[in-house]
């Protein structure tokens, strides 16, 4: 240990003396761990951070899968119908319990002055157990209170109880008005609990009616499981399936090709997030090492320097380990400074990241508020700054050992250990043309996915639209005519308002994140295999919506006032429907119907596609019901401003508060924003790659610099000899920048064969262009091949001025 500390004070002190070299070095290893350290942070946050319940490992999800549906996503991700989990939980012996909930919106009344929108889940009673979570304060549900006829309670979150209520110790047994409906609150979940998401603010009692069968048509309830101990997955996986086999018999109708999929809750949890995030872990990963590259090409430059004092050392005794472990010492110091600025840079970085991403969209994501250094952070900046300073510091601390005493003891001499570290300092080099090349194929490839994405056009016009959203309580709105009423009058009196062009409602807005879909038949075709329907998005909306955000009707007619309640029913298509379902043949005119033959509607018009859930949308079949005939409890509205759309904002909520002055609106703005906070993640991405790859490109052109610096001085006297025998100042920097190319032109061919094979992790990440992009590989290589000669050519123009006469007594 005193040895140890003796060569930490005599690394500090050398380290002191140098103070150029002293801060190239650990500005370059401040930005490779800043780097690592920051995206770690998120992914320990989002990815490694274990959830937080008891025995989360034990916690499942179960999907139902369906090979007919028309998302890719739902195939494998379809939500479970009431019946179908009735009868799993009724089934199954593999887990101590399985519950289900489902995302609702709760008009809060009757508390403030305010009326407010708020984001919950109906959950059944059993939840809060199957989580093992227990409230704050109060209780939580009891299993009569999932009975029909029961006393309506909820369970409030910590957020919505200090926000709204002040953290009111009588919080308990308070009477709120959700919905049009008295809930009794029974109790307050701890500040740390978000279930199933970070918006969710209560949560109420799931109520099957029990005196009529649950639906098993309809797909919606999200299920969690906790698994009985020593159950694996693999033994719940196969009673799952002959659970799914068995409703598959007695349900031919609604369950022909469904089956059960079992995933753990983590999985399901950080699945869409993983592979960009390891990505950006890989791609830091590299800046570090290219860092490391140039502060070793600096160690071997610092170690010539040194040659004199290593072989006085070695001549007193100083054995070879003894020379390494010195030379070491000092590298962990430098990395170790490294790590202390990298970590304030991973804080500035991380405020910066973190401020980047809408509020909205955080809220959807699972560990977004928990980005930060706590300690497992700091634990992983310490091990990588440690191992970065054996990595960087090892192999010029083996080469610095190897003495020849006799040569270096003597004044100028010279020996082939120089060859050697020449060789090592080349093939860092290659190392770091290699790395950089890489990464900047990868964050071309990135930035021109994220250019292509934003060129798509969405189907429609979002220029100086605002969208709000309301959802009508069911308890004054029970009848549709009381929908409808609301419905018109609102939009009448928002279309008369000065700045308005016009005015119209959907059930589910466009970039929202959210959807339903419906099974259909369609008369004159051959009948269908049952549970094997073709099923196609479908939307409600009133006769202003097209025009509002300009989707053009390309054939037959829009909705208009008279396609009402009491009328032939009728929808509208659109053009990817009409294809996959009409090829070749007019859809205007045909009829379509529920499976069981009910409900015949009369397809009257052909509209445009329009991406729905985001820009990078694949084409998918859509249905159109009119508003007048299907009303929905909630909607939202689009407004087209002649102006700028936030100046609507304030009318739009007059408006409906004069209708009703307890009902809320809520996610209120333009379409604009809410497209481009579908484009998030493809910018983050697209700017973090792009800043590590100029990062990763500035480390390396200092590297090859440093290199040919470092070799133009110690072929000084050889430039002087040349000179003297007639050469040019043109040949030397032929000769200089030539054997710059030469390592360029082997870390290029490295790098793109690298970049091929490891650029195919990104085909998930990228839209409409190839991980092995032609254009792409070509522009980065000639940008790297540029970059990396003009580094070369001012050391060479350093050596075409060199004085002969200076040059053959220099040693």
């Amino acid at each position: 240990m005193n040895n140890l500390w003796q060569d930490a004070r005599y690394g500090l002190r050398m380290l002191w003396k140098s103070p150029g070299f002293t801060l190239v070095a650990v500005l370059a290893l401040a930005l490779g761990i800043g780097a690592n350290t920051a995206i770690f942070s998120v992914v320990n946050a989002m990815l490694l951070r274990p959830l937080p319940y008891q025995d989360p490992d034990r916690l499942v999800v179960l999907w139902e899968t369906n090979p007919n549906l028309s998302s890719v996503y739902l195939r494998t991700h379809n939500e479970a119908s009431p019946a179908n989990f009735l009868d799993w939980r009724q089934q199954q012996t593999v887990f101590e319990d399985l519950a289900a909930f489902h995302y609702n919106d709760y008009n809060l009344t009757g508390s403030g002055d305010t009326p407010e929108q708020l984001t919950g889940n109906p959950i059944t009673a059993n939840m809060f157990d199957v989580l093992k979570v227990k409230p704050l304060i109060g209780r939580t549900f009891r299993p009569e209170e999932s009975e029909p006829t029961s006393a309506r309670v909820v369970v409030l979150s910590y957020g919505l109880w200090q926000r709204r209520f002040g953290g009111a110790a009588d919080i308990i047994g308070r009477t709120l008005t959700l919905n049009g409906n008295p809930h009794t609150v029974v109790g307050v979940m701890p500040a740390n609990f978000e279930f199933p998401a970070p918006f969710s603010q209560l949560w109420t009692a799931l109520r099957f009616v029990s005196d009529t069968p649950p639906a098993r048509g309809a797909h919606f309830l999200y299920t969690r499981a906790r698994l009985k101990p020593g159950v694996t997955m693999q033994q719940a996986q196969a009673e799952l399936d002959t659970i799914a086999a068995r409703l598959r018999q007695q349900y031919p109708d609604t369950n022909a090709d469904r089956a059960i999929r079992l995933v753990s809750l983590h999985e399901a949890t950080v699945e869409r997030s993983r592979a960009g995030l390891l990505v950006l872990l890989g791609a830091v990963g590299f800046v570090l090492l290219i860092a490391c590259a140039n502060v070793a090409n600096l160690m071997l430059a610092r170690a010539t320097a040194r040659h004199k004092e290593i072989a006085i050392r070695t001549a007193l005794g100083a054995g070879r380990w003894r020379i390494v472990r010195q030379l070491l010492t000092e590298s962990v110091l430098l990395s170790i400074l490294g790590g202390a600025l990298g970590v304030l840079l991973a804080l500035w970085g991380l405020d910066l990241l973190v401020a980047a991403v809408p509020r909205d969209f955080t809220l959807f994501i699972h560990g977004v508020d928990q980005i930060g250094l706590d300690k497992w952070v700091l634990a992983f900046t310490l091990f990588i700054s440690l191992g970065t300073g054996v990595l960087f510091g090892l192999a010029p601390a083996l080469q610095a050992s190897k003495t020849e005493l006799n040569e270096m003891l003597k004044e100028g001499g010279r020996s082939s250990v120089g060859h050697a570290r020449r060789g090592l300092r080349s093939t860092l080099v290659v190392a770091e043309v290699a790395l950089a090349l890489v990464l900047l194929v990868g964050a071309g490839l990135m930035v021109k996915s994220f250019l292509h994405l934003i060129e798509v056009r969405p189907g429609f016009d979002p220029v100086n639209v605002m969208t709000a959203q309301l959802a009508l309580p069911g308890t004054r709105y029970a009848k549709n005519e009381q929908l409808i009423s609301f419905y018109e009058q609102l939009t009448a009196r928002v279309a008369t308002q000065p700045g308005v062009e016009a005015v119209g409602t959907i059930d589910l807005l466009p970039m929202a994140g959210s959807g339903g879909t419906n099974t259909f038949i369609i008369d004159g075709r051959p009948p269908v295999k049952a549970g094997s329907y073709p099923e196609a998005n479908a939307r409600t909306v009133d006769p202003g919506y097209f025009g509002a955000l300009r989707i053009p009707v390309l054939k037959g007619r829009n909705f208009t006032p008279q396609d009402r309640a009491g009328t032939p029913g009728v929808c509208l298509v659109n053009e990817t429907f009409a294809h996959i379902y009409f090829p070749g043949e007019e859809a205007v005119g045909k009829i379509l119907r529920n499976p069981d033959g009910t409900n015949p509607v009369q397809i009257v018009g052909v509209v445009g596609d329009i991406k729905h859930f985001g820009l990078d949308d694949e084409p998918e079949g859509y249905l159109y019901a009119p508003q007048l005939q299907m009303p929905s409890n909630s909607v939202a509205l689009v407004v087209r401003a002649t102006g700028d759309p936030a100046n609507l904002t304030a009318m739009i909520r007059r408006e409906v508060q004069a209708l009703d002055k307890d009902q809320p609106i809520y996610d209120v703005k333009p379409m604009a924003q809410r497209i481009g906070e579908t484009t998030t993640p493809a910018r983050l991405g697209s700017f973090l790659f792009g800043l590590f790859a100029l990062v990763a490109l500035t480390l390396a052109a200092v590297g090859i610099y440093g290199v040919m610096a470092y070799s133009v001085t110690q072929r000084t006297h050889e430039i002087g000899v040349r000179m003297a025998l007639g050469a040019q100042g043109s040949d030397i920097a032929r000769l200089i920048v030539g054997q710059g190319l030469v390592l360029i032109l082997i870390g290029v061919a490295c790098g793109l064969a690298l970049a091929l094979a490891l650029t195919r992790a990104l085909s998930s990440l990228l839209f409409d262009v190839s991980a092995t992009d032609p254009l792409t590989y070509a522009a980065i290589t000639l940008l790297l091949a540029v970059v990396a000669l003009v580094a070369c050519y001012i050391p060479a123009r350093r050596a075409m001025k060199v004085d002969p006469m200076v040059a053959l007594r220099y040693e």
